[in-house]
């Protein structure tokens, strides 16, 4: 039986052209294995500074370089990027030699504006040195990363009447994980209008980068009274639930504590005017005393003495004395006459009794009624109820293996940790406030210590990014020698096996009557492409179990 060795048929390439396209394939092959491996192995860039302008890139290439630090600028967007572990080092070699330049703020005043600028440029040059100092000086605050600053500033006029106020608008880029409180964004807005003359704060905007408006403007609508006031009810809240937290974590553990403390509020504003008297309470203000003396002029006149004592002339009547003096006249003429006639006798005893005296005495006061007067105005905010929840873990302890042991809490232990959160909150039991302490065992996700700041995204971290991409120049190695290589090997070793050559056995013959060709002869077979061919299908077309013998041991030879 002849041995016959078959070959698949060769491509329509000419077979001098084989090894050439194989050994570009290969060089093509390697060249990109190794630009991947390069890739994966080069630092990853990130953004220094963006919108450099022409002048500056320069001195900033320069300066990178004197630092050693690697680089690469963008053409379309003249952005300069460095390698993301060193970000922060370019920026302050950078920042300790003043540069950017450009957009340095007030430092631009210093350079010569040369010759012929107008005044709109002027103005123009002074407002955005103004917005770059605002934003750089809010970009100091820590939980802020950067800022911008816009300003519209209408023309001033010569007319009162025809002056419009201005505004801004702040946008802030707060640091990962942090966020400016309600008081940061106040500071803000006010830095802003004091920074502007005749600017007023609420005509002053702040947003973040994720779109959020940090200051509303303080409106007396419905709507922007309710929000201040859940705003002011959930700080209350929040502070309280701090205070036993942190006065409970130190005995308990960090993480090993949940308070919620609801707090309802009196949102009314209340005006009341009192005014009371007390009648049983009198009290003497003012007293004025007189007194007031009378004397009669009828009684003894004149120097004491003889002279003194004789009557009176005839025809020389007496002084009318006063109505009192005549009753008393009278009453002592009917007690003694001693009649004369054509003269008036002076009333008996009149020598010897003293002149009759009249007194008054007035007396005014003056009583102080006690009188109260009260205004009270309640404003918003008074606290009417605060109900307080706490949740407390068991204890933990080791034991002498080591393992954890957990303690419920005692009932001692628990009126104390209940008389502690009413101490901290300013427990009233008139007011009607209400504490529950809960002991409970948490679980193992739940007693782990929050953290205050929050945690990137794990694909956001430098570490998952450098994998990504060794992965990723595996595969495409991987893909290169799969589809590239190992086709090129396969055909490069195919060639070899293209000869098609029947020896059958001397005396043998082949289909037929056709005498066999000699071993000596072997040699001597068909050599051309055609001619190989030519046998092939007549070995197929005579012959078919031959052929798929062969073609079954190609394939095994393969696998």
């Amino acid at each position: 039986m002849a041995e016959a060795t078959l070959a698949p048929p060769a491509s329509g390439l000419p077979a001098s052209l084989k090894p050439v396209l194989l050994l570009v394939g290969i060089a093509a092959a390697v060249a990109a294995g190794v630009t991947v491996v390069l890739w994966t192995r080069g630092p990853s860039y990130s953004l220094l500074y963006a919108n450099i302008a022409a002048e500056d890139q320069s001195q900033i290439a320069q300066a990178l370089d004197t630092a050693q630090i690697p680089y690469r600028i963008q053409p379309g967007s003249n952005n300069i990027e460095v390698a993301s572990e060193r970000v922060s080092e370019a920026r302050m070699k950078l920042a300790g030699q003043g540069l950017p330049e450009s957009g340095g703020g007030f430092a631009l005043m210093d350079k010569d504006p040369g010759f012929g600028v107008s005044q709109f440029m002027e103005n123009a040059r002074y407002q955005h040195a103004l917005e770059t100092e605002l934003g750089r000086t809010i970009a100091n605050l820590r939980p802020v990363e950067g800022a911008r600053v816009h300003l519209a500033i209408p023309r001033q006029s010569a007319f009162v009447r025809d002056k419009h106020p201005g505004s801004a608008s702040v946008f802030v880029q707060v640091k990962p994980g942090r966020r400016l409180e309600q008081g940061q964004v106040q500071a803000i807005v006010n830095l802003v209008a004091s920074s502007i003359p005749d600017l007023e704060p609420s005509q002053v905007t702040v947003v973040d980068q994720q779109g959020h408006l940090l200051s509303a403007p303080e409106g007396h609508d419905e709507f922007s009274l309710r929000e201040q006031q859940f705003d002011m009810v959930h700080r209350l809240e929040e502070d309280y639930t701090q205070r036993i937290e942190a006065l409970l974590t130190p005995m308990i553990g960090s993480g090993r504590v949940r308070a919620q403390v609801v707090a309802q509020m009196d949102m009314a504003v209340s005006e009341e005017a009192h005014e009371q008297y007390k009648p049983d309470s009198q009290i003497v203000r003012s007293e004025q005393l007189s007194e007031q003396t009378n004397r009669d002029g009828s009684g003894p006149q004149g120097v004491p003495g003889a002279l003194t004592n004789q009557p009176p002339a005839g025809g020389v009547a007496q002084p009318a004395p006063n109505a009192t003096a005549v009753a008393k006249n009278a009453a002592d003429a009917k007690a003694t006459a001693a009649p004369a006639a054509g003269l008036t006798q002076p009333v008996a005893g009149g020598a010897a009794g003293s002149a009759s005296d009249s007194t008054s005495k007035q007396t005014t006061r003056n009583y102080e009624i006690d009188r109260t007067l009260a205004y009270t105005r309640q404003p918003a905010g008074k606290l009417k109820r605060l109900t307080v929840a706490v949740l407390i873990d068991n204890l933990r302890t080791a034991d002498k293996d080591g393992k954890t042991k957990e303690t419920p809490l005692t009932p001692q232990q628990l009126e104390h940790v209940n008389q502690l959160v009413k101490d901290a909150v300013g427990f009233d039991e008139s007011r009607g406030d209400n504490v529950n302490v809960v002991n409970a065992s948490f679980t193992t996700e739940a007693a782990a210590p929050e953290s205050d700041l929050q945690t990137p995204a794990f694909w956001e971290s430098p570490l998952f990014l450098n994998i990504a991409k060794l992965l990723a120049g595996l595969l495409v190695l991987l893909v290169l020698v799969l589809a590239v290589l190992r086709p090129l090997v396969r055909s490069l070793v195919g060639p070899a096996r293209a000869a098609v050559q029947f020896m059958p056995r001397p005396g043998e013959t082949v289909a037929g009557n056709s005498p066999a060709v000699p071993a000596a002869s072997a040699k001597e077979i068909a050599v051309t492409h055609e001619q190989q061919i030519a046998q092939a299908r007549t070995l197929v077309s005579q012959d078919p179990k031959r052929v798929a013998q062969v073609v079954r041991g190609w394939v095994a030879q393969d696998e």
